[in-house]
């Protein structure tokens, strides 16, 4: 028998804009105590997101982090790429950037 795994579920928390407006200090505590993000609408519209400003900033860190391997990773296989193109046509590794360029240009 399986064993069910405890996980948690994370309800949005949606208020409208009026009663954003008249508590809205308590509104923004609630946000920093639970660390999640609070939807307002207006109107029946969801309108705005108020996000907790630590989990803005965690947020950017780990989309600059995934750019920066995504980035390693696509540099690598160019790397290899440009290495095999070489190997494949008897050519020299370049020993400068200029003459690496020079190779790509007439290649």
């Amino acid at each position: 028998m399986r064993r069910a795994v405890p996980y948690t579920v994370h309800m949005l928390q949606i208020i409208n804009i009026t009663a954003a407006r008249n508590d809205f200090a308590n509104l923004i505590q609630k946000i920093k105590t639970t660390k999640e993000p609070v939807v307002v609408v207006q109107d029946s519209i969801p309108s705005v997101v108020i996000y907790p400003y630590d989990e803005i900033i965690k947020k950017e860190e780990e989309t600059e982090q995934l750019f920066k391997l995504r980035f390693q990773k696509i540099f690598n296989e160019g790397e290899k790429a440009f290495r095999d193109y070489l190997k494949s046509n008897k050519l020299p590794f370049p020993s400068t950037e200029e003459e690496a360029y020079k190779t790509i240009k007439n290649a």
